[in-house]
């Protein structure tokens, strides 16, 4: 939306709603604001701020966006990547009425999101069964807790064993508060919901998914790709904005720095890259086993904890009588601190962190100038080292006064003077 008044100031307004970003962007030629920008929206589950709930946020944009009594409008929304943190207020049941009123322009998202992009459906389609997968270990994890407590109840460290699987399992559940609500159609004893064929959907696809549906209906959606410029066409005057991230490479799955003797080392951390593509694989089995018909009897998929097909296993109780010296082994009362049918799924804790850097790596990065001196904004959603690091793959052309320019990321950052501080200032997502 170019206009013919080149803009001279940005105005960022940030609200404290809670954990969450929500960030205003109002772009004024001298006093009059001429474009609108909002980059995510969206609050973790519990964190809700009592003085500063969202439904005064929301009061705020109506009255900031509205014109001579009019509807509010906003030109641009902004949505970074999928975690409830930035994009629950979008979502059309939890939240139905928040924007109902907004006008909404245009709709800028990832690449990622494209769903006529190949690489992106596969990223997506990979990262949803990873969701899926963690929600299922979560659950194993918790029936488990209650047999471990019992075990280990007359040890004299049980109680410190106890408490340390409390712990590790609330992280796990705090990890896919980020993702929303499973929403599934079969449900199994655990609670846990799937679709028919291994079919996932959360809840922040949901609001994602009406993200989509506004700009549909609005001025359209914009995918955007590193390496590029938002057309100008898209922009008012006296502003570039600029596309860093996500990668388009492998750089997109490093979540985490390294180092060997100093230097840095590529190492990519994903949840296919490090191995860990059989757990995940494991976990949906047994989940899909638990919550649909198969030719396994119920007694046996009740039963089963591992990550192979029922069939192939043998309960506890068949195992006893095939096997009867596990009687006086295994299955002994004063060793049943030491059985590890559900040890497992503790490697949850390392893919837990590893989906989310993946996920976090899908953020949708710009750098934001003002053409006349050169200050940049830099809004990073929660993009992590792969992000960074690939950023420098890429220069930009731009038509200044003089010519020309060939602008590089360093030279963004270097005139970056506001910067929305990545994943909440872990050290894996603000690159020194």
């Amino acid at each position: 939306m170019a206009t013919e008044s080149s803009v001279t100031s940005i105005r960022v307004r940030m609200y404290r709603h809670g954990f969450g970003d929500c960030f205003l962007l109002s772009f004024f030629h001298a006093r009059k604001r001429v474009f609108s920008m909002l980059v995510d929206c969206g609050l973790r589950h519990g964190t809700r701020s009592e003085e500063v709930p969202i439904e005064d946020v929301i009061a705020d944009l109506k009255k900031t966006l509205t014109v001579s009594g009019g509807q509010p409008k906003l030109d641009v929304l902004v949505a970074t990547h999928e975690h409830w943190d930035h994009i629950s207020f979008f979502h059309p049941e939890k939240y139905p009425d928040l924007f109902a009123e907004f006008e909404i322009g245009q709709v800028w998202l990832a690449w990622t999101e494209d769903p006529k992009d190949k690489e992106a459906t596969a990223i997506n389609s990979r990262l949803r069964e990873g969701v899926a997968a963690l929600q299922v270990a979560v659950a194993g994890l918790k029936e488990s807790q209650e047999l471990e407590a019992m075990r280990f109840s007359g040890l004299h460290f049980g109680a410190d064993v106890t408490a340390a699987r409390e712990s590790f399992n609330a992280s796990l559940e705090n990890v896919l508060d980020f993702y929303g609500v499973t929403s599934r159609s079969k449900v199994s004893r655990s609670g846990i919901r799937y679709k028919p064929k291994g079919k996932v959907s959360v809840e922040t696809e949901v609001a994602i998914n009406h993200i989509s549906e506004l700009g549909r209906n609005g001025g359209g959606i914009h995918y955007l790709s590193p390496g590029t410029m938002v057309s100008p066409k898209s922009v008012p005057a006296g502003v570039n904005i600029y596309v860093l991230g996500p990668p388009r490479s492998s750089r997109i799955n490093k979540s985490r720095p390294s180092t060997r003797k100093g230097k840095p080392v590529e190492t990519y951390l994903s949840i296919d890259d490090s191995g860990l593509r059989g757990f995940v694989d494991g976990l949906l089995q047994l989940g899909a086993e638990q919550s649909s018909s198969t030719n396994v009897p119920e007694e046996a998929r009740r039963r089963h904890t591992g990550p192979f097909h029922a069939s192939v296993g043998l309960s506890p109780e068949k195992a006893r009588d095939e096997f009867p010296w596990l009687e006086q082994t295994y299955f002994r009362p004063d060793e049943e601190y030491r059985r590890i049918e559900h040890n497992w799924m503790d490697i949850a804790g390392q893919f837990a962190l590893q989906l989310d850097g993946a996920i976090n790596n899908t953020s949708l990065v710009l750098a934001i100038e003002l053409a006349e001196s050169g200050k940049v904004l830099l809004f990073p959603g929660d993009a992590q080292v792969g992000s960074w690091l690939s950023w420098h793959d890429h220069t930009w052309k731009v038509k200044r006064a003089s010519g020309t320019e060939e602008v590089t990321a360093e030279q963004l950052l270097n005139n970056t003077v506001l910067y929305k501080v990545s994943h909440h200032g872990s050290h894996n997502a603000t690159i020194r």
